[in-house]
């Protein structure tokens, strides 16, 4: 009962809600046991499903977004750092996904690490506020978000994309929870690697140690190998919200609307076996 009260105090106003201590605890702790027992691939069948990319604080893209009529709803990470209702929008995310777990995924983006936490503002903030011990509880939390979604057994979905040991989709399932970093280094790809459309398989990014850019032969054979038709990802900012690569066989998407400057905020919506690029703004 006492987690239903918190979850209604952030929903009926996200922005302007306040959590005690006692509250954050208690939505934290039922968030990261919820997660620890979600699989690091999250399955996905039926139609209306709006994908959304990185939101860094934006909160208003984030409402935007379930005010769409789409039945599931999947974020692909990086809700923290840099914007300014950071917060609130793992706030109301957290609390969406436990009000409809079925129907609302969370995954893990690059931001959701202490490493980037630590230099763009989300360690300084909820230390501020609650202390290191709930910095402490949501790093946890987000070392158990979900790597990955599967939709329609058709279209994968990560944060940043392939990784070079990640041969198969099913080897998803196997990697850890719990790490914090991560230190797995298919785990670490993930959340960090680049497309480039100017090179055939892996090379070296300039982001920096244990980051890749991956080309158009690495897509096609994954793709291929795992018989599947498109990767969705999130991760860099466009001029338009969005990008389309590889001949439509890729697709990024960016949500959060003040980043680096304001611009377009694109979401991908499937409905009717189609996928459009919306924009929420």
């Amino acid at each position: 009962m006492e987690l239903e009260k918190i979850i209604n105090k952030i929903t009926e106003d996200p922005i302007n809600a306040k959590l005690s201590l006692d509250e954050l605890q208690i939505l934290l702790d039922e968030a990261t046991d919820f997660f620890q027992h979600e699989p690091q691939l999250v399955e996905i069948e039926g139609d209306n499903i709006l994908v959304v990319g990185d939101t860094h604080g934006d909160i208003f893209s984030t409402l935007s977004a379930f005010k769409t009529d789409a039945k599931y709803i999947v974020f692909l990470g990086d809700y923290v750092d840099r914007g300014i209702y950071q917060l609130e929008n793992i706030l109301y995310l957290l609390s969406k996904k436990l009000e409809s777990p079925e129907h609302v995924f969370l995954i893990r983006g690059n931001h959701e690490s202490p490493i980037m936490n630590q230099k763009y503002g989300f360690q300084t903030k909820i230390v501020g506020l609650y202390g290191y011990e709930a910095y402490r509880q949501f790093s946890k939390l987000f070392a158990n978000l979900s790597y990955s979604v599967l939709i329609n057994n058709a279209i994968i979905g990560m944060h940043g994309g392939l990784a070079r040991n990640l041969k198969e989709v099913k080897d998803i399932f196997s990697l850890p929870k719990n790490d914090i970093i991560p230190a797995n280094s298919v785990a670490f790809e993930i959340l960090w690697n680049d497309p480039r459309e100017d090179i055939d398989w892996f090379e070296p990014n300039i982001r920096g140690e244990g980051t890749f850019y991956y080309g158009r032969k690495a897509l096609s054979q994954f793709l291929e190998n795992n018989e599947l038709k498109m990767l969705i990802r999130a991760h860099e900012p466009y001029p338009k919200g969005y990008e389309i690569m590889f001949g439509g066989r890729l697709i990024s998407v960016f949500s959060c609307r003040f980043y680096p400057i304001e611009h377009p905020v694109a979401v991908l919506f499937k409905k009717d076996k189609n996928w459009i690029v919306k924009n929420l703004d």
